[in-house]
């Protein structure tokens, strides 16, 4: 007791003190970096460079790699241009290397839907587990891990804890944010105890890893002279894209689109974390929209006196049946399940997940609502001009996992937020039938991180399946293998603007964003349909095999929390089966 009670107290401290703390960089002089002028984001970067070089041939080799493919390179650069602004300077406010606003080339070819075969997802390929430590919501409604700025921040909480843990080391923390720290820091026990140097390049490794910072580096290279390697950057500009607009009122994400004066598209691919075709006020959630467009947006929707939503929401209490949900707000019961993803013969409604009831006024999606400005700004489009040279707060069960463990951090000389950081997970779920291995999580671009990784006709787009549970498994005490995958191929997104509505104003519930999914069958990530029960398991064991929770699978098949018996065949969520 009293020991969580000082975790406690530590992570309260660490929160107040987060937002003010600095990691490799002065933060008197990152203020004055962040409010300097340049004459584009790329200048910026370069200007704050400080992460030293790393001596090794496989620098050389990816600088080459990426040379020959400039119209890759191209194009993730273009890609970044709606995010990069945002990244460098938030990284500049907490004094750390601007060579880390680079890494999601490195990880996901700036791709916001980017989606792993391990289920790593995001900008910055966070892990299901890793992504609940950093508190990135993962449920049937949204996944933060594809949100720019809430995986941005958690990335950043994640690289500077992950920087202090290694001994203010910018290597060794990449290695770890790939690796995980506890195999880094096992590869420096073995060689200090053999007498062997314990830097980047004197640990045994897996090739992944070993690549993971001269591909960063190689990055960092061809952005400090394009020009030298016969590649282009957008000539993108030292300003934010876009604006955080709090929502205050239930509004459909077609809805929010017309206001600001963009496509569904358009709209989506700025704020690719909402799985629904509604936006609830309840869930205190930020948009993004173009800074070309904000005013407008703003200006519209004070002036729109319609409906906003064709939906709202309502979340049950344990134990309420469907049936009674449906009827008290006069919904059809069969409209209901499917609206809400679940089976014809599923009549329990999982609790705290809030449905989504459809309101007999929607609005169309496909009129313009009166007021809404005609001919509002277009977005900001990256020009293609050359660039010339240049002249954590939430992991408690974490902490207690390393204090069972006994690892202890080296001593540096931090702020104290950034040495009360919690202690974060591998990167990578253990496998039942897999033994543990020290092998990195397979990011979006790994092995061979251009091959197909732009496909110009968007072809091969796969839906991202609903996640199977109301949110991430919160118990994290079980350290989670890495699994590396043989291949990897990223895909460019697009979708239709699915606007068709039945008679009630009610689109399908299957609309939410699609992924870009790496080199994974479209089932590659369902649960199977069923699960039998073996003596000695236990709902809480198979919740956290299944990535649900022990209430949501104890509705679904009807059984109380304690009714489990070997020999049942039980039902998971969002699996596709239907009885």
């Amino acid at each position: 007791m009293i020991t969580r009670f000082f975790v406690c107290a530590l992570l309260a401290t660490t929160a107040i003190v987060s937002g003010c703390s600095s990691t490799g960089g002065n933060l008197k002089n990152s203020s004055a970096s962040v409010s300097k002028h340049y004459d584009n984001v790329w200048d910026r970067i370069r200007a704050g460079y400080a992460m030293p070089d790393l001596r090794d041939s496989r620098v050389d080799y990816w600088v080459d790699y990426y040379a020959k493919r400039p119209g890759s390179v191209q194009t993730m650069a273009n890609r970044s241009s709606k995010y990069i602004y945002y990244v460098t300077t938030e990284l500049q406010k907490r004094g750390m290397p601007t060579e880390l606003a680079l890494l999601p080339f490195v990880e996901s070819a700036y791709n916001t839907t980017a989606l792993s075969r391990v289920k790593a997802s995001g900008l910055w390929q966070f892990m299901p587990a890793t992504g609940t430590d950093f508190k990135l919501a993962q449920n049937w409604w949204r996944d933060e891990r594809r949100d720019p700025v809430s995986s941005t921040q958690a990335a950043i909480n994640y690289l500077a804890y992950l920087y202090n843990f290694q001994g203010n080391d910018w290597h060794l923390a990449l290695a770890s944010y790939n690796w995980g720290q506890g195999s880094v820091k096992r590869a420096r026990e073995r060689n200090a105890g053999q007498g062997l140097g314990t830097d980047y390049l004197s640990l045994k490794m897996p090739q992944e890893t070993r690549d993971y910072v001269p591909k960063l580096l190689a990055f960092k290279r061809i952005i400090s002279n394009p020009a030298k390697y016969g590649i282009t950057l957008p000539n993108v500009p030292d300003q934010p894209y876009f604006e955080e607009v709090a929502k205050t009122v239930d509004i459909d994400l077609d809805v929010a689109a017309k206001l600001a004066g963009m496509s569904l598209t358009e709209f989506k691919e700025m704020n690719p974390q909402f799985h629904r075709p509604v936006i609830l006020a309840e869930h205190q959630q930020k948009i993004l929209i173009p800074k070309a467009n904000a005013a407008a947006y703003k200006r519209n929707l004070a002036n729109y006196k319609g409906n906003l939503s064709s939906y709202s929401g309502y979340t049950p209490n344990s134990g309420e049946s469907l049936a009674s949900i449906a009827q008290r707000h006069g919904v059809d019961l069969v409209l209901l399940k499917q609206l809400n993803g679940y089976s014809g013969k599923q009549n329990v409604a999982i609790s705290g997940r809030t449905l989504m009831l459809p309101r007999g006024n929607g609005i169309s999606p496909s009129a313009s609502p009166s007021g809404i400005r005609a001919t509002p700004p277009a977005p900001i489009r990256p020009q293609v001009v050359p660039a010339a040279a240049p002249g954590p707060d939430a992991m408690l069960a974490l902490i207690e996992r390393t204090q069972a463990n006994q690892v202890v951090a080296p001593v540096v000389a931090q702020s104290s937020a950034i040495r009360s950081a919690p202690v974060p997970t591998p990167r990578a779920p253990a496998l039942a039938s897999a033994s543990a291995t020290n092998t990195p999580r397979a990011t979006a671009s790994s092995i061979d991180p251009l091959a197909d990784l732009i496909r110009a006709d968007g072809s091969a787009d796969t839906a991202v399946p609903a996640l199977a549970s109301n949110s991430a498994p919160q118990s994290l005490a079980t350290n989670r293998a890495n699994t590396q995958t043989s291949g990897a191929v990223v895909q460019r997104v697009s979708w239709d603007d699915n606007g068709s509505r039945s008679s009630v104003a009610v689109r399908p519930a299957s609309y939410q964003p699609q992924a870009a999914v790496v080199n994974a069958p479209s089932s590659a990530h369902r649960n199977p349909a069923t699960h039998r029960v073996a003596k000695g398991e236990t709902l809480y064991t198979l919740a956290r095999l299944y990535n649900t929770n022990v209430n949501d699978l104890a509705a679904l098949n009807h059984i109380a929390v304690d009714g489990l018996q070997a020999g049942m065949v039980l039902r998971l969520p969002y699996s596709g089966a239907e009885g």
